[in-house]
C-alpha cells in the first residue's frame, strides 16, 4: 500500500505552485506593460478611434461639456478630436460638430489646438452655418497668428484665409502680410500659398487688394532665400499675374541659383515660369554681317549643327552632282 505524502511535502508543493503562478502572472503583467508601451510608442493605441463602437452622441457630449481652459479636461478633448480626425480620414462628413469644435481654439493643450485647427481648415467654409461660425471666431484666429508655435501660426492663417467672405478680405490680407515676415520658413510658405488662395477673390485686374497681394508676392520673391518659400511664391505668381514676367527681373538669378535645391514638384513649376521668362526677354544674339541666322551664329562660335542630315555650312554628299 502506497504511503501518503507528508504534510511538509504537500505544503512545499503548494508553495511551489503558488510561486510559479505568481511568477507567471508577473511575467504576463510585464509583457502586457511592454506591449502597451510599444503600442503607445508606435501610435497603435489610437487605432481604437477608427472603430465603429464609439458613439457620435458620446463624442458630441464630451466636446460640448469640456472646458478648454481647464487642463483636467484635456484628455477628453484629445479623445474627441482624435475620433473626429479619424472620421475625416475615412471621408465622413462631421461638419455638424463645428459649433462644438470652434470654441476649443483657446485650449491649453498644444496638441489639442493643432487638431482643432486641422478640423477647422477642412470645414471653415463647408456651408453657410460653418462660415458664419468661423466669422464669429475671427478674433480667435487672429490671436493664433501670435502663437509661439510655428505650426499653430500657419494653421491659424490657413483657417483665416479659408473663409470666402469679401467682408473680411482686408483682414485676411493683413494676416498674410504679417505671416510673410514671420521668422519661420514654413509660416512664410503658408503665406505664399494664401496669396494664390486670395487672388480669385480680388475682382478686377486694377483692384487695390490685388495690388497688395502683388506687393507681398514681390517682396517674398526678392528677399526670401528659402527654397520652400520661393517655390510657393512662384506658384502664387502663376495664379495672380502669369503674364507680368517683368516682376521676375530682381529675383531671376537667385531663383536659377536655388533651382537645384527645390523639390521635384516645385522645379517643374519654376522651370515652366523661367522658360516663359527667357522666351520673352532673352533675344537671339545677332552675328555681325550674318543677319542673325542660327547657322551663321554657330559658324562663328565653331558649333556644328545638323541640318537635314548634313552639317550647317557644308554641302551634303552629292549635292553638286
Amino acid at each position: 500500500m502506497d504511503s501518503l505524502p507528508s504534510p511538509a511535502n504537500v505544503i512545499s508543493g503548494v508553495g511551489a505552485s503558488v510561486s510559479a503562478a505568481a511568477a507567471s502572472a508577473a511575467t504576463a503583467t510585464a509583457d502586457a506593460k511592454v506591449a502597451s508601451n510599444l503600442a503607445s510608442a508606435a501610435g497603435l493605441g489610437d487605432a481604437q478611434y477608427f472603430e465603429e463602437s464609439i458613439s457620435p452622441a458620446t463624442v458630441r457630449s464630451q466636446l460640448s461639456t469640456a472646458d478648454p481652459s481647464n487642463p483636467s479636461s484635456t484628455p477628453t478633448l484629445l479623445k474627441g478630436m482624435k475620433w473626429l480626425l479619424a472620421c475625416m480620414s475615412k471621408g465622413r462628413d462631421v461638419s455638424d460638430f463645428f459649433p462644438h469644435v470652434v470654441k476649443l481654439v483657446g485650449s491649453q493643450s498644444l496638441e489639442a489646438r493643432k487638431m482643432v485647427y486641422l478640423y477647422l481648415v477642412r470645414y471653415s467654409d463647408h456651408d453657410p452655418t460653418c462660415r458664419e461660425l468661423a466669422l464669429l471666431s475671427i478674433n480667435s484666429f487672429q490671436r493664433g497668428l501670435a502663437d509661439g508655435e510655428p505650426l499653430i501660426r500657419a494653421l491659424a492663417l490657413r483657417v483665416l484665409t479659408s473663409v470666402e467672405v469679401r467682408d473680411v478680405l482686408q483682414i485676411q490680407i493683413l494676416a498674410v502680410r504679417r505671416c510673410a515676415a514671420d521668422t519661420s520658413p514654413y509660416v512664410r510658405k503658408c503665406a505664399a500659398n494664401a496669396l494664390a488662395k486670395l487672388g480669385p477673390r480680388c475682382a478686377g485686374a486694377q483692384s487695390p487688394h490685388r495690388e497688395e497681394l502683388l506687393e507681398i508676392m514681390s517682396k517674398l520673391l526678392e528677399e526670401d532665400a528659402s527654397t520652400m518659400v520661393l517655390t510657393s511664391a512662384v506658384v502664387a505668381f502663376g495664379e495672380l499675374c502669369p503674364d507680368r514676367l517683368e516682376l521676375l527681373h530682381p529675383c531671376y538669378r537667385k531663383v536659377c541659383h536655388l533651382l537645384t535645391d527645390m523639390d521635384e514638384w516645385g522645379q517643374v513649376v519654376v522651370l515652366d515660369t523661367l522658360l516663359r521668362y527667357c522666351r520673352r526677354f532673352f533675344r537671339e544674339p545677332s552675328a555681325r554681317g550674318s543677319g542673325g541666322s542660327a547657322e551663321a551664329v554657330d559658324r562663328e562660335r565653331r558649333v556644328r549643327r545638323t541640318v537635314r542630315g548634313g552639317i550647317a555650312g557644308r554641302p551634303r554628299q552629292g549635292a553638286g552632282e
